[in-house]
């Protein structure tokens, strides 16, 4: 006696309905992981590109020595020691090393101006200066300001 297996008379024997709704379900999850994905990997590029951000400390720093920067004294004697004094406490205190390298030629071209030496740099330069240390401080919620260095 052999078992008759019923079979459903609106389904021929090797439809593809089944292998395509499979198909096609599957290939939903593979799109919407693939979207996923994308978009985390866009994200994170976008991390990655930002500049680093500096604390609110390190730009409070930046901005006294920027401010310090004006007042600097003709003898040159004296300006070495403020760049020698100032160089070591951004390099002690300050933690963002991008943002010590932007006030750093801000401290340089301010030494030089004090001293008589090279060429003032534009304005233009000293703006541009200005907002990419700014772009390190954009999460401390603190602007920096660089005044013009040219007479």
């Amino acid at each position: 006696m052999s078992a008759v297996i019923p079979t459903d008379p609106t389904r021929s024997a090797g439809s593809p309905r089944p292998r395509r709704t499979k198909a096609i379900v599957f290939g939903s999850l593979a799109l919407a992981l693939s979207a996923v994905l994308a978009t985390a990997a866009a994200l994170r590029w976008q991390e990655y590109q930002k500049p680093s951000q500096a604390s609110k400390a390190d730009c409070a720093l930046a901005q006294r020595i920027v401010d310090d920067a004006q007042d600097l004294p003709a003898d040159e004697a004296a300006v070495l020691a403020w760049e020698r004094d100032t160089m070591r406490m951004r390099r002690a205190q300050m933690k963002d090393g991008y943002l010590g390298f932007r006030v750093a030629q801000y401290e340089v071209w301010a030494a030089d101006r004090a001293k008589g030496e090279g060429t003032p740099p534009s304005d233009a330069k000293v703006l541009k200066l200005s907002d990419k240390a700014n772009e390190h401080c954009a999460d401390a919620q603190v602007a920096i300001t660089f005044p013009p260095l040219a007479p």
